[in-house]
């Protein structure tokens, strides 16, 4: 699960640039700040300093608040906080920006990510659905078809790390 956060979030990451409709200009060095801010924070998390890693987080959203994964991230370090309410609002935040760049993308790994954030969520039933109507939208796209696969997010869904971080 780890594994997979980190995948979803790196791809992301590395692209530089969110295509939110709501996406604002920021500066090259604010984005090399922000992801610099992050890997301290997955350092953090890393060794369960929980607290730093959300002051982290929140630093790097300061400087780039239109990336989807700084909230996910932000969400996760709260959920380890026992911070429920406020992780919940930083999920459906992460929901709603990758909802929005697939709008303006059409990027399959869009739809990917935002059932993953469904799942979070607790909402597996309707992450499964999105991942059938990506398949379907989308029925030539390896990465569809990993994820909709029951060894894809179904069984990601179903670990203990996942559920440690899901609502």
């Amino acid at each position: 699960m780890k594994r997979l956060f980190i995948v979803l979030l790196c791809a992301t990451v590395m692209t530089g640039s969110a295509c939110s409709k709501k996406a604002k200009e920021v500066s090259p060095a604010a984005v090399s700040e922000a992801k610099m801010l992050i890997n301290e924070a997955q350092f953090a998390m890393s060794v369960r300093e929980y607290s730093r890693a959300e002051e982290l987080i929140r630093r790097s959203i300061k400087l780039n608040e239109d990336m989807p994964e700084y909230w996910v991230s932000l969400g996760m370090a709260l959920r380890r906080q026992d911070k429920n309410d406020e992780a919940r609002k930083a999920y459906k935040q992460a929901l709603e920006l990758h909802a929005d760049r697939f709008k303006e993308t059409k990027r399959p790994e869009e739809l990917g990510q935002q059932a993953f954030v469904l799942g979070l969520l607790g909402k597996v039933d309707d992450a499964t659905k999105l991942m059938e109507k990506g398949l379907k939208e989308f029925p030539d796209s390896d990465l569809m078809k990993r994820m909709a696969a029951p060894t894809g997010l179904q069984s990601t869904f179903k670990t203990e790390k996942f559920k440690e971080l899901a609502l």
